[in-house]
């Protein structure tokens, strides 16, 4: 299936895990130096079925921002999440 996380400009690495019952059954990680791509889209095979994709977004500075959203799969077409307010601090 195929799967997109759109970011903010300045997101150097996201780490996503596809978890199944609490279980890690499928990782991914993409760096990006200079943090300029805004969208990162990979391709990963799952076995039907719920799945949490839980998000680590990191910047330059400061400790990664983690998100968790819900995959069903099968899934028709490109699956979208958007990171954008993820990767966002409140001061």
């Amino acid at each position: 299936m195929e799967v997109a996380f759109t970011l903010d400009p300045g997101v150097t690495e996201v780490d996503i895990d596809y978890l199944q019952e609490g279980e890690a059954v499928a990782s991914a990680r993409f760096k990006q130096p200079g943090g300029k791509t805004t969208v990162v889209r990979h391709s990963v095979r799952l076995q039907p079925g719920v799945y949490q994709a839980r998000i680590t977004v990191y910047r330059n500075e400061g400790p990664g921002v983690e998100h968790t959203k819900i995959l069903l799969v099968p899934a028709e077409g490109l699956t979208r999440f958007d990171l954008k307010e993820a990767t966002t601090r409140s001061e």
